[in-house]
């Protein structure tokens, strides 16, 4: 029988089992790979970015939190996420000037995350979403798929669908009201919607590694 996550995690703070963190690395390694490079589209950001998770899992295991089965899947793969945010934020020197906040002006905190997740149904939010999405123009359903799907940037998008960058930005600001408008009543956090958008779009993902 495999051993759980947590008991992984005390034999790394121990030191009493030496394959402790193999066993861990190797159970996550693959999945948190595919995951960020989706999002960074760059190998040497995804490896340093994990290189820092796994030596900071090395060193202080107690940081990782899990949950009541023992299971730190959907705490690593979170804490990943915000990895690659605020690796966004510090390239651009700027977080108003990241490519991931330019749609957006409003922040959101780890915390906001974490209660938008726990708190709130994602297959209903995806309903509501796909509601809206059905109504909106041929255009602004690619600009969506690739701005927040696929984490296209601005100028790739503008590229693929053959539109200037200003047209994207129009066309994913509009339905982004359009969805507000759709959640908000039930959403009360939905001012952030961007990232919590990027967020359960990466939360899906990392269902299908």
């Amino acid at each position: 029988m495999s051993k759980t996550d947590l008991v992984l995690l005390k034999k790394i703070r121990t030191g009493e089992e030496k394959n402790a963190f193999s066993l861990l690395y190797n159970r996550y390694y693959e999945g948190l790979y595919k995951m960020v490079f989706v999002r960074t589209k760059n190998k040497y950001s995804t490896e340093e970015l994990l290189q820092n998770l796994w030596l900071k899992v090395f060193e202080n295991p107690e940081f990782v939190q899990v949950d009541d089965e023992g299971c730190a899947r959907k705490y690593l793969f979170r804490y990943m996420h915000f990895r690659v945010i605020d690796s966004f934020k510090a390239e651009s020197g700027n977080p108003e000037n990241s490519d991931i906040s330019e749609d957006l002006k409003d922040d959101i905190s780890a915390s906001e995350y974490f209660e938008i997740i726990e708190e709130n149904d994602i297959q209903e939010l995806f309903s509501m979403i796909k509601e809206v999405l059905y109504d909106v123009t041929d255009t602004e359903q690619k600009v969506y798929d690739l701005r927040i799907r696929q984490n296209k940037t601005v100028k790739e998008t503008a590229q693929i669908l053959g539109i200037t960058d200003k047209t994207v930005h129009n066309k994913l600001s509009s339905v982004l009201i359009k969805i507000r408008g759709q959640v908000e009543p039930k959403y009360k956090s939905s001012k952030n919607l961007l990232y919590i958008l990027i967020y359960i779009e990466a939360v899906t993902a990392m269902n299908n590694f």
